[in-house]
C-alpha cells in the first residue's frame, strides 16, 4: 500500500494528534553558523546510553554541571545521563567537578595581586561560562514518523561525511578564576563495541581571560606570570533514579548511598601501548544507614533490589578512567606516572561543607586520606551524600607571558563509562535474593562483576583513542535510516529509507558493505521495565530482516487491535570492512535507540455500516484486567465495533453526563477514564450512548446503549 493510502486511512488519528503536533514541534530557525554562543542543546544518543549537554540553567559551563541544575526540573528528571537508554527511569547521577588546586604561591589577578587559591567566584568548583559551543555528526538524526506527526525538528547543528567519531560535541569554557581557556572535545561511536562510554578530551590554555571576549573590556585579564597547579576531575555518577525510588519511596537531588572507589587493570587490548595499564574511578549503589528490611529479612539495599520482587534497579557501574596526560606544555607525549592521585571527597561534607585551605590537599590527595584511598565502608566510616573520586594529574606549569606571545596549554583524555550486569540477570540474581535461596553477599558478589563489564569497555575506549590519536578511526556500523510508522486496519505499516545512496557506503573504506535491514518492535510502554509493563515484562523483538536492500516497507499483521506498539529499524554491515575492528570481520549494526518511534500506533478496524455490535474492552474495567489487556496504558478503555461516524457520550449510572467523543473512520476509540473536565471517574456503573450513528454512506444508523462497569 502505498503512502497516500496510509495517510487517507490515518485522517482519523491525525486529527486526534494534531494538538500533540503543535505542542511537540517549536518554531524552527535556521542556524548556519558552526559554533554558536548561546548554543541549542547537544545531544548523544546513538548508542547505549543518551546524555543532553544544556547549560539552559545553573551555574558554570559545560566543563562543571550541577544534577540539580541540569535540567531545570524536579528531582524525578533533573538527571539528563540514560543507562540503559531503552530502560524505564535509567537516568543516573552525572555531575563534573573541577576544582584545580594552585600551589602556595597561588596566583596573580589583573591588578597584580597575588591571591593564595583564586581571583573570583567559586574556585573550589571551578565554574566558568561556556564561550562556545558545536555539536557534529557524521550523519544528520534519522527523521521520525508516527501516524503523520513528525517527531523531530530539522537538525541544526552540523554534518561531516569524513568525521573521525559518529558525535563530537566541541566547547570552550572560560575558567575566570584562574585565566585558563578549557578546550574539550567529545568523541561518541554508534559501533556497539563502543557504545558504552565517551571520550572527553580537554586542553587548558592560560590565556589570562576572566571575562568571555563579548564581554570583555580592555584590562580584563591575568597579569603575566607562571602558576603551578595539579588538576583533579570527577565525573561524580550514582544509581538510577528507578533504583533511588524503591530505595527511598522518593526522589532525590543527590545520591544518598552510593561508594567510590578505584581499580588499577593492565589493558587487555592494548597490552604493549606506554600506557600499558588502567586507573579507573568507579562507583556503585551501596546501603542507607538506617536501610528498611526486606520480606526476606535482609535491609541490604546494594543494587536496589524492588520491594515487591527483588529486580535489581540499580546494577550499573559508571566510571571513568585517565587515558592521556601531558607530560609538561612543551612535551606532548602521554606521561605513564599519571595520575597523581585519586581521592574521594563528598559533595555534602567537603565540597559545599568545606572553605578551608585543607580542602585543597583533599582535591590534590595529600591530606591524611591518602592519594589512593579505599571507599569508605572499607574504612569502617558513615556513608555521605554525593560521594566524589576524583583523577588527579599534575603539577604543571603554564606560562602566560603576553610580549613573547607564549600561552602555554597541557591536554588531558579521559574515558567516561558504564558496566552492569544484564537486565536478565538483574531480574534472575535480585529475585534469587528476595526469595532467600541467595545472601546478601553472593547477590552484591554479581553486581561487583559490572566492574569488569566497565573495565572492558573502558578498554575499548583505551584502544579507539589509540586509534583516534594516530589518526585512525574506529570502525562504524551503516547510519539509521528514517523511519515512517503508521496504524492501519488490523496492521501496522513500517517504511523505512535513506537520505542517500552514499549512506551505503562505509565511511572510512568508501567500500559498499550494507548487508541487511532490521525491524524491532515493543509492545506496551516504549521504555523496557516501565511499571506500565509490569503484566507483560515487554521486550524490543526482532520482528523482521531482510538482505534486499530495496525493500524498505514491513506490514506487521501479528498485531492485537487496539493494543500499543513501537517500533525501530536499523542497518547491519557485512563486516568486511570491519577487519581490524576489537572483533575482526563482525557484522555491525546501527543504533535502535536512535530510530525508537516515540509515539505508540495502535492497529484498529474499519468502522462498520452498523450500530449494533458496539463492545467495551476491558468489561468490567479493574486494576487487572486494564494493565494485563492494555500493556502501557492501563487506564484505556475501547470501543470497539463502531459505526463509521457517530457521537460516544458517557453516563454515569444516574445519568450525568461526563465525558463526549466525535467519532469518525474506524471501528475503535479510546477512552483514558477522565471526563471532560479531565478528572479521573470514580468507580461504578456507566453507560455508553452511541448516538448519531451513519454508515459509509451517511445513512442513519439505530442508536445504541451499551453498560459497563469500572472497578479500582
Amino acid at each position: 500500500m502505498n503512502k497516500n493510502n496510509h495517510h487517507k486511512i490515518m485522517e482519523p488519528k491525525m486529527f486526534k494528534r494534531l494538538l500533540f503536533t503543535v505542542l511537540l514541534i517549536p518554531f524552527i530557525f535556521n542556524y548556519s553558523q558552526i559554533r554558536m554562543e548561546d548554543p541549542i542543546k547537544m545531544i548523544i544518543d546513538i548508542g547505549n546510553y543518551k546524555i543532553d549537554f544544556d547549560r539552559l540553567y545553573g551555574d558554570g559551563g559545560l566543563q562543571s554541571q550541577f544534577s540539580w541544575n541540569l535540567t531545570g526540573e524536579n528531582p524525578q528528571n533533573t538527571e539528563n545521563f540514560y543507562y540503559p537508554a531503552e530502560q524505564w527511569q535509567s537516568n543516573m547521577l552525572y555531575q563534573i567537578f573541577n576544582p584545580l588546586v594552585l600551589d602556595e604561591n597561588g596566583i596573580l589577578d589583573e591588578n597584580g595581586t597575588r591571591r593564595p587559591m583564586y581571583t573570583r567566584g567559586r574556585a573550589l568548583t571551578n565554574e566558568g561560562p561556556t564561550d562556545w559551543a558545536s555539536e557534529t555528526r557524521r550523519y544528520r538524526p534519522p527523521n521520525i514518523v508516527v501516524d503523520g506527526i513528525p517527531l523531530n525538528p530539522p537538525y541544526r547543528w552540523n554534518v561531516d561525511p569524513n568525521l573521525e567519531s559518529d558525535i563530537k560535541i566541541e566547547f570552550e569554557d572560560i575558567l575566570s578564576q584562574f585565566g585558563i581557556r578549557s578546550h574539550v572535545e567529545i568523541f561518541a561511536f554508534s559501533n556497539p563495541n563502543h557504545d558504552d562510554y565517551f571520550i572527553w578530551k580537554a586542553t587548558h590554555k592560560f590565556t589570562g581571560e576572566i571575562k568571555q571576549p563579548r564581554n570583555s573590556s580592555p584590562g580584563d585579564t591575568l597579569v603575566d606570570q607562571t602558576i603551578k597547579f595539579w588538576w583533579p576531575i570527577s565525573f561524580c555518577m550514582g544509581p538510577s533514579k528507578a533504583g533511588e525510588r524503591m530505595a527511598n519511596g522518593s526522589y532525590a537531588f543527590e545520591s544518598e548511598d552510593d561508594l567510590s572507589s578505584w581499580m588499577v587493570r593492565k589493558s587487555e587490548l592494548m597490552p604493549n601501548r606506554v600506557r600499558d595499564s588502567l586507573h579507573i574511578a568507579y562507583y556503585w549503589d551501596y546501603k542507607r544507614n538506617n536501610p528498611t528490611s526486606y520480606p526476606n529479612g535482609s535491609s541490604d539495599e546494594s543494587g536496589d533490589p524492588d520491594r515487591l520482587t527483588g529486580y535489581l534497579h540499580s546494577p550499573q557501574i559508571p566510571g571513568f578512567t585517565l587515558l592521556h596526560a601531558d607530560r609538561s606544555h612543551n612535551d606532548k607525549s602521554d606521561d605513564i606516572t599519571q595520575p597523581y592521585a585519586m581521592p574521594y571527597a563528598s559533595i555534602e561534607r567537603d565540597l559545599w561543607g568545606r572553605r578551608d585551605a585543607g580542602l585543597l590537599l583533599t582535591y590534590r590527595g595529600d591530606d591524611a586520606r591518602g592519594r589512593f584511598p579505599p571507599d569508605r565502608a572499607t574504612l569502617g566510616q558513615n556513608i555521605n551524600k554525593g560521594p566524589m573520586r576524583f583523577i588527579t594529574v599534575g603539577p604543571y606549569e603554564l606560562t602566560k607571558d603576553t610580549p613573547a606571545g607564549r600561552v602555554d596549554s597541557v591536554t588531558m583524555v579521559y574515558a567516561i563509562g558504564v558496566g552492569s550486569i544484564d537486565r536478565s540477570k538483574a531480574d534472575s540474581i535480585g529475585r534469587a535474593w528476595y526469595n532467600g535461596e541467595i545472601s546478601d553477599s553472593v547477590k552484591n558478589a554479581w553486581i561487583f562483576t559490572g566492574k569488569d563489564s566497565l573495565f572492558n569497555n573502558l578498554d575499548n575506549a583505551n584502544w579507539a583513542w589509540d586509534r583516534l590519536s594516530s589518526g585512525s578511526s574506529v570502525p562504524s556500523p551503516p547510519p539509521p535510516p528514517d523511519i515512517n510508522v503508521a496504524s492501519g486496519p488490523a496492521r501496522v505499516y513500517v517504511n523505512w529509507s535513506y537520505e542517500s545512496p552514499s549512506y551505503f557506503i562505509d565511511p572510512s573504506s568508501g567500500v559498499d558493505d550494507w548487508y541487511a535491514w532490521r525491524v524491532y518492535r515493543k509492545q506496551g510502554a516504549l521504555l523496557v521495565n516501565d511499571p506500565l509493563d509490569e503484566n507483560s515484562n515487554a521486550e524490543w523483538e526482532l520482528v523482521h530482516e531482510t538482505t534486499d536492500r530495496n525493500q524498505t516497507s514491513f506490514t506487521d499483521l501479528n498485531v492485537t487491535r487496539g493494543l500499543d506498539y513501537y517500533y525501530a529499524v536499523t542497518a547491519v554491515d557485512d563486516g568486511s570492512q570491519n577487519a581490524d575492528g576489537i572483533i575482526p570481520n563482525q557484522r555491525l549494526e546501527s543504533s535502535r535507540i536512535v530510530t525508537r518511534s516515540q509515539l505508540p500506533v495502535t492497529a484498529f478496524e474499519p468502522g462498520l455500516n452498523e450500530s449494533s455490535k458496539v463492545r467495551v474492552v476491558p468489561n468490567p474495567a479493574t486494576v487487572i484486567a486494564g494493565p494485563a489487556l492494555n500493556a502501557g496504558s492501563p487506564d484505556k478503555i475501547s470501543f470497539f465495533n463502531l459505526p463509521v461516524e457517530c457521537t460516544l457520550k458517557i453516563f454515569t449510572e444516574t445519568g450525568d453526563l461526563i465525558k463526549t467523543i466525535e467519532h469518525f473512520g474506524t471501528a475503535d476509540e479510546e477512552w483514558n477514564q477522565r471526563t471532560d473536565d479531565n478528572q479521573y471517574i470514580t468507580p461504578g456503573i456507566y453507560v455508553l450512548a452511541v448516538i448519531n450513528a451513519k454508515d459509509i454512506d451517511n445513512n442513519s444508523l439505530d442508536n445504541q446503549f451499551v453498560k459497563f462497569v469500572v472497578v479500582r
